[in-house]
Formats: structure tokens, sequence, C-alpha cells
């Protein structure tokens, strides 16, 4: 069973319904494409700023392939550490990407695939209860009524 992270569109997009018709499911499985492909996979999920720093990093290597003298096992041996995160994070990536852009966590499902994990979403969404119920936050504790003792540089208990 595969856990598959559910990202719905932000706010404004259309109603309740329409965000979870739009939501997007990610895998939270090795990406054997992003592992294989590296920049291409990036470009294709148009994750400009790491496909430069995936350029730059490369550019970097080979720098010091030819000026340096690294060697090809090491080089080899950096290109396969590259892929392997990629591989590893390749899915975080695009749910940052999603994130940034507005986009929320709606809901985390199990499922053998992605065809089951939509319908087990949608069977939830529909009914209700697409996000499980968050607790509320405990309640702050009060401050001593006394002076408050002072660490670090500045003798203001506010620090500035």
């Amino acid at each position: 069973m595969a856990f598959y992270t559910v990202m719905i569109p932000p706010p404004g997009s259309g109603g309740a319904r329409d965000e979870i018709e739009q939501a997007r499911l990610l895998p939270e499985t090795f990406t054997w494409s992003a592992f294989f492909l590296g920049g291409l996979w990036l470009l294709g999920q148009r994750l400009w700023l790491a496909t430069l720093v995936y350029a730059l990093l490369w550019g970097a290597l080979f720098y010091a392939s030819s000026r340096l003298g690294l060697m090809t096992g090491a080089l080899m041996i950096s290109h396969w550490t590259i892929a392997l995160f990629l591989g590893l994070e390749g899915q975080n990536l695009i749910a940052r990407k999603l994130a940034r852009q507005g986009w929320r966590l709606a809901d985390v499902v199990e499922a053998r695939d992605l065809p089951e994990a939509e319908r087990r979403y949608f069977e939830r969404a529909l009914a209700g209860e697409a996000a499980p119920q968050r607790l509320p936050l405990p309640a702050a504790r009060p401050q001593p009524a006394g002076p408050v003792p002072i660490i670090g540089l500045f003798p203001e208990a506010r620090g500035r």
C-alpha cells in the first residue's frame, strides 16, 4: 500500500465541489523517472529553480573534473547521489511547488494504486470528511507576574 498526498487548489478557484474535482494526488513513492532523467524530469515538472540548481551543480562538478582533477569515480558517485536525492524527494518538490502557489493539503490517502486513492478521497470528500478534524492548540501558558530573568545580551525583557 502506498500513501498519496492530496492537494487542492487555492481558495477562490471555484466551489467546494470544483476544488475536490481539481485535486492532485501525489504518490509518496520513489520517482524512477526523476532518478533516471534528472534535469529533464525537473523541466517537465516545471520546477525552474530546482532545474537551475541542478544545472549549476552539474556545471560545478564538470568544472571540478576538468580544472581541479576530480576523479571519474568521484564524478560518478556525485551523479548517483544527485539522482538518488531526486528519486527520493521528487514528489516532495512538486508538493512544495504547489504549496507556494497556494494549493492546500486536503488529505493523505492510503491505497494500492492511483485509481483506488482517487476513489477513496472522493468518497471521503463528498461525504464531508475530506480532512481529519484538527485539535485546537493548547492555551498559552500564563506569564509570571514578577520580573522576568534576562538571558542574553539585551537588558530589556523583550529583547529590543
